[in-house]
């Protein structure tokens, strides 16, 4: 377990548990109130979170 959120982030940067490792450019971290009471957790990011580096970027139609 992490014991604050940049240790949990900084795992991330170096994970190859899946293989998004092999393509991604950016890590997806988050964005938000870190002390939130609830927390919004998607899937692995797609090409517009990893090149924004934000989550739930979606294109509006």
């Amino acid at each position: 377990m992490f014991k604050t959120w940049e240790e949990l982030e900084e795992s991330i940067k170096n994970c190859n548990k899946c293989k998004l490792y092999k393509t991604r450019q950016n890590i997806v971290f988050g964005v938000g109130d870190r002390k939130a009471k609830i927390m919004f957790i998607g899937e692995g990011p797609g090409a517009d979170e990893d090149r924004l580096r934000r989550t739930f970027c979606w294109k509006s139609w």
